[in-house]
């Protein structure tokens, strides 16, 4: 016997045993192992479906979040626009109002003034009445009665007041 050499005895009974395990795996378990092959393709297609979905969900709750986060930046803006507005407002009207109160108290010290000023002219109109009736007194040496330094000193007032005061 050589081992090189082919025999047909031996060719017979390997292909008839290759027949008989072909036949006996087709019979058996090609059907399970094919089956096996689909429900593992089944599975695998279904994770890639889920994947693919949870992917779209992902992607559009990133976009929902994204257009909150925009609309609440927006809405910060907003905010801060209106306190901007509201300080600018504020400070408006603090200015006016101080404004206002300061024109008043300028007003109310012009008041015064002229009020002081006035009153002073009065005492000084006074006295040089008085001074003026004095010192015709010594003019003419004698003492005058009342009703002459009446009008006396009613004249001397309106010739001061007639030349300037």
């Amino acid at each position: 016997m050589d081992l090189l050499q082919p025999e047909p005895g031996l060719i017979f009974w390997t292909a008839v045993t290759f027949a008989l395990v072909l036949g006996i795996l087709w019979k058996f378990a090609w059907n399970p192992i094919l089956g096996a092959l689909e429900a593992r393709e089944e599975a695998i297609r279904k994770t890639i479906d889920d994947a693919e979905r949870l992917q779209s969900e992902a992607k559009t709750l990133l976009e929902q979040h994204e257009a909150k986060l925009a609309e609440a930046r927006a809405e910060g803006n907003r905010i801060l626009d209106e306190a901007r507005q509201a300080g600018d407002r504020l400070k408006t009207d603090v200015m006016d109002n101080a404004r206002v109160e300061a024109e008043q108290v300028m007003a109310r010290a012009h008041r015064q003034l002229e009020l002081e000023t006035d009153q002073a002219l009065e005492t000084i109109r006074n006295e040089a009445a008085t001074l003026a009736v004095k010192a015709a007194e010594k003019v003419i040496q004698r003492s005058l009665t009342d009703d002459d330094h009446r009008r006396f000193a009613e004249q001397a007032v309106a010739e001061i007041a007639r030349r300037g005061g």
